[in-house]
């Protein structure tokens, strides 16, 4: 695969992206999911990861912090707090680290990348994975992604990338967590085991129906009796009623 920049920009790319996340997540403690999601979404992210020399290595990573709440139109940015100094790098700080040059090494959007491996996941694989090479996490990502190519990716995963919405933004429309959706996407927990209002929930924040939502292979045997029209006006009317708790969006699957 062709690189997405030039090799000379890598290093202060990946110091850079490492820096803003472990500033963002730790020092100025953005919840991960609204932050992933300002990143992703954002020019600055664009224009990074074409090896732009104004975010790759033209700013330090709490300037790129700054830049991308500034682009995202957060109106807190005045009051981020200084850099903590730290005796040895945070998780984060290798996840962005890993991100940059996995992004770089394929040449793909970054929101591409967290499709695959969402952040939470990345940071996970820290204990495995930071002290070998940055190719190593490279590995996993193809692995991952070609398993995903493989299988077929979700119906949830097709419906949300054709109406335009991340993964954060639909958890915010749907009340449905982001790690339950990461996990329906990725077929670690099956959308037709999801309780119907989960599966309500997203379908109206994507305006698809909730059959629309469901994996086909498992929709197989025909049940003796099918819910009612009245059933269905039912459940919209609780799920209009009261706010969505998660725990009941759907068994493992």
């Amino acid at each position: 695969m062709i690189p997405a920049y030039d090799e000379t920009y890598l290093p202060d790319a990946m110091a850079n992206l490492a820096g803003a996340f472990d500033y963002a997540l730790n020092d100025c403690g953005l919840p991960v999911g609204l932050f992933m999601d300002f990143f992703a979404t954002s020019e600055a992210a664009a224009l990074f990861g074409r090896g732009t020399p104004k975010y790759v290595c033209g700013m330090s990573g709490e300037e790129l912090v700054a830049e991308i709440m500034r682009q995202t139109g957060w109106a807190r940015i005045l009051d981020m707090p200084p850099a903590a100094l730290r005796a040895g790098s945070t998780p984060e700080y290798w996840a962005g680290w890993v991100l940059a040059y996995c992004q770089w090494a394929r040449g793909v959007r970054f929101s591409d990348i967290l499709d695959v491996l969402p952040f939470g996941d990345i940071v996970r694989l820290y204990p495995a994975l930071h002290e070998a090479d940055e190719s190593r996490f490279v590995d996993v990502y193809d692995e991952r992604a070609a398993g995903n190519r493989t299988e077929g990716g979700s119906r949830l995963h097709t419906v949300r990338v054709r109406a335009g919405l991340s993964q954060s933004e639909l958890a915010r429309r749907s009340g449905v967590t982001l790690r339950s959706i990461q996990m329906y996407e990725q077929r670690q927990k099956n959308t037709n085991r999801a309780s119907a209002e989960a599966v309500y929930r997203l379908a109206c924040a994507l305006r698809c129906s909730m059959e629309g939502l469901l994996q086909f292979r498992l929709i197989l045997a025909i049940p003796k009796s099918l819910p009612s029209v009245a059933h269905f006006s039912a459940l919209k009317r609780i799920v209009s009623e009261r706010p969505f708790t998660e725990g009941g969006d759907g068994a493992a699957s």
